[in-house]
């Protein structure tokens, strides 16, 4: 991919620390995830069957 159609990198400089993307464990599974934020505490696939 190329410099001028490379997607720009997400700031989220402007988010308190607890709220940015982080290994989480699934509040129904406990298996670690990647979380956007404080919001997203559910996995891919406990998401998916809900």
């Amino acid at each position: 991919m190329s410099e001028s159609t490379k997607k720009p990198e997400i700031d989220y400089s402007y988010r308190p620390e607890h709220d940015r993307p982080q290994k989480r464990a699934c509040l129904n599974c406990q298996s670690k995830f990647t979380s956007e934020g404080w919001g997203n505490r559910l996995c891919t696939s406990c998401r998916s069957r809900t």
